[in-house]
């Protein structure tokens, strides 16, 4: 079948560059003919993935590829029939797009379902990343919603002791193995609304590590806001955390892509929670990784995020109107977000927790979620680009064999 892969680069490190990777991989070992339309991670020009060969075009002139999607998908399909497939927000696709097969892995961070989303999910074949996503749609009266987690390579996801370098984390960072460390690791990119509720975060990260001088902070991000996020460096200041015990990667190896995912594993790994109270998430990869390399979490108990949870806790809220999408999003409360983290304290090393949480992350295998989820929305995609009684013969036979 011919696809056109609309989403980030698969090289991108961020949350859609690592699905892509995932399942364009399984879609090409498959047989499937895709082509890639990045809207993050390359400029200019074409190029071929290095791993898979999978040609890969950049979005153009419009940041969405609004204006190079449905050109590309025409130049990959040769006039054979074929699918666009999104995995992005699609409040940021045109109506051109009403005319053409479109199908979307669709993000589902607020509740109900913003109408935007809703009414492109009517038009549209739909696919769910979170059972919270799929039920919200349907209350939205989207009937036809699949449903495909997120997923992780559990060869790289895993209990990851020593860097690459062969240091432990703890060593590069001069942190004390019997220190609590706290791990944030979410993109400073956009602040309207204020998604990753950083400010509500921080300020708790602030009153938990008052009187803790053995607690520590890792943030994982880019710390100037220079995306339109926040200036992180003025809120740790503001918030009066003490500046020895925060540690930062990097940053030019954090923006351009050289910080490898082993050593993202080896840096969960060494932290004794990870703190990912966001203000809704259409899934939360940091959420899953964590847990596959043992570390438990506090997440807010909105959105996708405490279906994630094997080893952890979560937080209450408050609902936050976001004008801008027309609907709730939940803004975290510090206090609960002190006290979670206190009982994370309270936690260090048990070893019950990091089994929990390891065996909650393999739900989210890659291979297994590509057998049980993708292949029949594939099934299902491929069937309605046959001529409709071919369509009507294979329904028939299908209803024989049950």
């Amino acid at each position: 079948m011919k696809i056109t892969w609309a989403s980030n680069a698969p090289w991108a490190g961020t949350g859609y560059g690592t699905q892509t990777k995932q399942v364009v991989d399984r879609l090409v070992k498959d047989g499937h003919d895709v082509a890639i339309v990045a809207n993050f991670g390359l400029q200019a020009r074409p190029m071929r993935d290095p791993e898979s060969s999978v040609p890969v075009f950049p979005s153009g002139a419009d940041t969405y590829g609004n204006d190079v999607i449905i050109p590309t998908h025409l130049m990959h399909c040769r006039g054979e029939p074929g699918w666009i497939v999104t995995l992005y927000d699609v409040w940021v696709y045109g109506p051109h797009f009403d005319t053409e097969r479109v199908a979307s892995w669709t993000p589902v961070d607020h509740y109900p379902v913003p109408p935007k989303v809703a009414d492109w999910a009517r038009k549209h074949p739909t696919i769910a990343m979170s059972q919270f996503g799929a039920r919200a749609l349907k209350e939205a009266g989207v009937e036809r919603t699949a449903y495909a987690p997120h997923a992780l390579d559990l060869n790289v996801w895993k209990p990851t002791p020593l860097l690459p370098n062969g240091q432990t984390a703890r060593e590069a960072w001069g942190i004390p193995e019997d220190a609590f460390l706290v791990m944030i690791n979410a993109a400073n990119k956009g602040n309207v609304p204020p998604r990753k509720s950083w400010g509500e975060m921080l300020s708790a990260v602030a009153v938990f590590m008052r009187d803790r001088e053995d607690a520590y902070l890792y943030l994982h991000t880019e710390m100037m806001g220079v995306y339109g996020g926040v200036d992180l460096r003025m809120l740790l200041q503001v918030l009066g955390i003490p500046p020895n015990r925060i540690r930062i990667p990097d940053q030019f190896a954090y923006l351009t892509g050289l910080i490898p995912q082993e050593a993202l594993a080896a840096y969960y790994t060494t932290a004794d929670v990870l703190l990912a109270t966001s203000m809704g998430e259409g899934f939360g990869i940091p959420v899953i990784e964590a847990q596959a390399c043992g570390t438990p979490v506090i997440v807010t108990d909105f959105s996708a995020q405490p279906e994630l949870v094997g080893a952890g806790w979560t937080v209450p809220f408050q609902p936050w109107w976001d004008f801008t999408q027309v609907s709730w999003l939940a803004l975290p409360n510090v206090a609960a977000i002190a006290d979670r983290l206190q009982k994370a304290y309270e936690a260090k090393g048990d070893a019950t927790l990091r089994e929990q949480a390891i065996a909650k992350a393999a739900e989210y295998e890659a291979d297994a979620v590509f057998d049980k989820y993708w292949r029949p929305i594939l099934a299902d995609l491929a069937d309605q680009l046959k001529p409709p009684a071919t369509r009507q013969q294979r329904r028939a036979k299908r209803r024989k064999v049950a």
